[in-house]
């Protein structure tokens, strides 16, 4: 049975956003400024898989070829900065009836300095993968030749965009406080599916101290609204005050107290008003360590953060806990749902500046053979308030030729009030998600590369027969012709136990060129 191919529904969101960031990055090659770099790709890969539908009792070998054609744009000096990763991938079956489609993969970050040091806009945009349920059948990502492709005839997947957007005023007050005036603007579109769209609207007030001492006081304000195209929307607004104690460099300690409303619990029962107060610790000994803890009081159910960060000499650590509201789709731990975002926030301490931090993410990906758009962890769509408790430790080990890199999360997802959710959590009140990775690499040549990856990510609801396991092994051969055209090697092996178990197999070869 064969599905019709899906319209690219985010292709002029993303073509957008590659033309805009094109153009600035053309006007300012031409006025002389530095800082910046185009880099146009087009990638070709061949595999073969011996399940394609992802079903033992009806397997269907087929080999998949996928043509990318993509852009990178990076630019980190001047009033437009940021990052751009586009591609399109084209995927075309053979040696069987599925049909041909077309998959976008965007990963966007820019901030726009429209008035020095006044005025600022912000944003933020990907298109990737996601699951429709936690329970459904999942696969391990088929590597294209720039990123993952969801090549696998697997219903549960959809193509998932955002977009955030967050201009900032800053100026004073009759030199005495700092004024911070914030908005938040926010899309999520699914293709195929209403479940998990929605829009966001929000602002934020922040009234600092000047000139601050060893003790400095701050008055802040925030609402935020989720309005899902198929469900009811949600608010939240407070307003707190709170004093910051800065005895030396290295310690910082606050405390807040104020008022708060929300709709999360009960629609019949409108908003509920409560008090709100909170601490927050920071200890930073070392520009290599940093350790961060914070709680706050809520009326639905206390939030806590606590953070761990260390970096040695040839290696990364870190440990995060968190538990916070989230309204929408869920389940990806501390929003890391792919490699990049992963590594992304592992390499944090070894580069604060998030432009350059791209760049160094990237590469270090593509010298380990390890895709971008692979997912790390799980997530899925969802409508209505949710409480979201989130794991991770996480590290990187670096040797002279080697590299090993191992992740622990776990993320459990318990939905708030009654009859305000839609999809996994309307039937389950808890959804504990767990992943494992581990992935070694090393440097055979200057040029060439061997890897190895497994990973596990195990799904458990509160309802019965709520359970699914998928566990992957993936290994990779990655070498350069060149100085511009990279050449991959590989092969996967999957097994996954749930409503429809699966064993698939695979093999794949990838080319790059770039410009």
């Amino acid at each position: 049975m064969t599905r019709p191919r899906p319209e690219p529904r985010h292709l002029p969101l993303a073509l957008a956003l590659c033309a805009i960031a094109a153009h600035a990055q053309q006007g300012d090659a031409a006025a002389g400024a530095g800082g910046g770099a185009i880099q146009p790709r087009i990638g070709v890969s061949l595999s073969w898989t011996d399940n394609l539908r992802l079903d033992d009792q009806e397997k269907d070998a087929a080999v998949i070829a996928t043509v990318s054609p993509g852009v990178s744009i990076v630019r980190n000096t001047g009033a437009l900065r940021g990052s751009l990763d586009y591609s399109l991938n084209g995927v075309t079956y053979l040696k069987t009836t599925y049909k041909s489609q077309l998959q976008n993969a965007l990963t966007a970050n820019a901030q726009a300095e429209i008035i020095p040091r006044t005025f600022l806009v912000d944003a933020q945009a990907s298109i990737g993968q996601q699951n429709a349920t936690a329970f459904g059948s999942q696969a391990a990502p088929t590597l294209g030749s720039q990123g993952s492709v969801s090549a696998l005839d697997n219903p549960n997947r959809r193509e998932t965009g955002t977009l955030n957007v967050s201009p900032l005023l800053h100026g004073q007050l009759g030199g005495l406080a700092s004024v911070d005036l914030r908005g938040n603007l926010s899309v999520t579109e699914v293709r195929g599916s209403a479940l998990g769209d929605s829009h966001g609207s929000g602002g934020s007030m922040r009234i600092a101290q000047l000139s601050a001492g060893v003790l400095s006081w701050f008055l802040q304000a925030n609402t935020q609204q989720i309005r899902p195209k198929a469900a009811f929307s949600n608010r939240t607004s407070s307003a707190t005050a709170g004093l910051n104690y800065h005895p030396n460099p290295d310690w910082l300690f606050s405390v807040n107290a104020g008022q708060e409303r929300n709709d999360y619990l009960s629609r019949s029962g409108g908003e509920q008003t409560g008090l709100t107060g909170g601490l927050t610790a920071d200890w930073t000994p070392t520009p290599r360590t940093r350790v961060n803890g914070n709680w706050q009081r809520h009326s639905y159910g206390n939030s806590h953060g606590l953070s761990f960060e260390h970096r040695m000499r040839n290696s990364v650590w870190r440990f995060s806990d968190s538990r916070n509201v989230t309204l929408g789709n869920a389940g990806a731990t501390g929003g890391v749902r792919t490699n990049y975002d992963l590594y992304f926030l592992l390499f944090a301490s070894l580069e604060p500046d998030p432009i350059k931090r791209d760049t160094l993410v990237r590469a270090y990906l593509l010298s380990q053979g390890l895709s971008p758009d692979a997912q790390a962890a799980v997530g899925f769509l969802s409508t209505g308030p949710s409480q979201l408790r989130n794991q991770m430790l996480s590290f990187a080990l670096q040797g002279v030729r080697s590299n090993v890199t191992a992740t622990v999360s776990r993320s459990v997802t318990s939905r708030l009030g009654d009859n305000l959710n839609q999809g996994d959590l309307a039937n389950n009140s808890r959804i504990d998600q767990r992943s494992y990775s581990l992935s070694g690499s090393y440097q055979l040549t200057p040029v060439s590369g061997v890897s190895l990856t497994a990973s596990r990510q195990e799904t458990i609801g509160d309802s019965s027969n709520r359970r699914t396991q998928l566990t992957s092994l993936m290994a990779n051969w990655n070498s350069r012709l060149g100085s511009r055209i990279s050449i991959q090697l590989g092969a996967r092996h999957s097994r996954f136990e749930g409503v429809r178990p699966y064993s698939e197999n695979a093999a794949y070869a990838n080319l790059t060129q770039q410009f």
